[in-house]
């Protein structure tokens, strides 16, 4: 049996005549795309909530194997991963931390993805191929840019940034202060701390 499609002018009823050219952004912390992605379940054993679409590196310090913690200096290196906002887990949503960014729990698990693409915060205004960078200690204009440990941004900051040298790029643009598409892995992420 063939099927047959016939032409008509004007807008029928019911049927969306246009589309927007690009989509609404995320938010922070939210899957990138649906291509295929990494994340594990690690335990947030900082005693502090670690917020949705943050960097983390491994905690030496917790009982887990895998045990999260937000950076904490130029010595915190091992980044494993970004903060996924996801619906696996069962969320609080008063796990705030102080100036409202949600996230997880202490003593909670964490879905954090180590290869794959996330919306994230930008401290700096962004376009693609741009340098990534990473706070591994709240900015020193914390108040006026939000660029706290395990966001991102472009702009070295002596004492505050790395440089991510490999594993992550930048896949949209934002304005400072916005929320960007990141392309991270991992296991081939690299960093040196800005001077």
């Amino acid at each position: 049996m063939a099927v047959s499609y016939t032409t008509t002018t004007g807008s029928p009823a019911g049927v969306q005549g246009s589309y927007e050219l690009n989509l609404t952004k995320g938010h922070e912390g939210m899957l990138g795309n649906a291509t295929s992605y990494t994340a594990l379940a690690y335990e947030n054993e900082s005693g502090a909530v670690i917020p949705f679409g943050h960097a983390v590196i491994n905690n030496g310090s917790g009982t887990a194997d895998l045990s999260a913690k937000l950076p904490a200096g130029a010595s915190a290196t091992g980044v494993v991963g970004i903060a996924l906002d996801s619906l696996t887990y069962v969320l609080d949503d008063n796990a705030k931390t102080s100036d409202g960014r949600k996230g997880y729990p202490a003593e909670k698990a964490c879905n954090i993805m180590s290869e794959g693409i996330a919306y994230v915060y930008s401290a700096h205004a962004i376009s693609v191929g741009d340098a990534v960078r990473l706070f591994h200690t709240d900015s020193a204009s914390v108040g006026s840019n939000s660029g706290y440990a395990g966001r991102f941004g472009k702009t070295a900051e002596a004492g505050k940034t790395f440089e991510v040298t490999s594993g992550a790029r930048w896949l949209s643009s934002c304005a400072a202060g916005g929320i960007a598409l990141l392309e991270i892995d991992a296991a081939a992420l690299a960093v040196t701390a800005d001077t």
